[in-house]
C-alpha cells in the first residue's frame, strides 16, 4: 500500500486529503493522473471560473472511481487551532477548543511533575 497526498493551500486556508493505491507511482506520474482527472472534471465546467478548491472533491472522487485509489481513514486524529500559546488558556479564548486546554493543561502540569524540589 503506497499513500498518497492531495490538497490545495492558501493565504487563508488548506485541505488534503490522503490517498491510498496498491500501486506505488513516481510523483511525476502521480502529478499527469491527477492532471488527467481535473481536466477530465473541467470538461463538465466549460466557461466558468473554477480553482481548484472547487474540484478538489470531485478530482478525489474520479481518482477512486477510474483510478482505483482509497481515501486513508484515521484510527485517531489530533488536530487543534495553531495560533495560541500553548501555556496561556486565555489566548485565542473564544477560538481555543478542549483538546487545545486539555493540552495546555497537560503540558502544564508535566512541567510542575518534573521540576526539582
Amino acid at each position: 500500500m503506497y499513500i498518497y497526498n492531495l490538497g490545495y493551500y492558501s493565504h487563508e486556508e488548506n485541505e488534503y486529503i490522503q490517498l491510498y493505491h496498491k500501486d506505488k507511482f513516481t510523483q511525476k506520474k502521480f502529478e499527469e493522473i491527477v492532471m488527467n482527472s481535473a481536466a477530465k472534471i473541467l470538461e463538465k465546467e466549460v466557461g466558468k471560473i473554477v480553482s481548484f478548491e472547487d474540484i478538489l472533491s470531485d478530482v478525489v472522487e474520479n481518482l477512486i472511481k477510474s483510478y482505483g485509489f482509497i481515501k486513508v481513514d484515521f484510527n485517531a486524529e489530533f488536530s487543534v487551532f495553531g495560533w495560541p500559546n500553548l501555556l496561556d488558556k486565555d489566548d485565542w479564548k473564544g477560538d481555543r477548543d478542549d483538546l487545545l486546554d486539555k493540552l495546555t493543561d497537560f503540558i502544564k502540569n508535566k512541567s510542575k511533575n518534573n521540576s526539582p524540589p
